[in-house]
């Protein structure tokens, strides 16, 4: 396993925390910053595609170090609410 050969610790994560998913703190919101109105669902579909296949690598890397500061707050608040805490 990839991870135990890293010496990665592996930690359990919540099963379901809007502060812990990146859909909710990042990716909608980026998916609405750069959509254009589209007439029909199947265009919105395309559009989304299109949209998530332009994201720079550099976006995905901040998105992942912001989880894990994030998780780093989880951990330090006793799994309370987080939301106030971040800068």
């Amino acid at each position: 396993n990839y991870l135990t050969e890293e010496d990665i610790i592996i930690m359990s994560h919540p099963p379901y925390s809007p502060d812990l998913a990146p859909c909710d703190y990042w990716l909608n919101d980026y998916i609405k910053r750069n959509l254009t109105d589209q007439p029909d669902e199947k265009s919105l579909a395309r559009a989304v595609s299109k949209v998530m296949k332009k994201v720079p690598k550099e976006e995905f890397r901040k998105t992942f170090d912001k989880l894990l500061e994030r998780m780093e707050l989880c951990i330090n608040n006793h799994g309370d609410y987080f939301e106030h805490l971040i800068k």
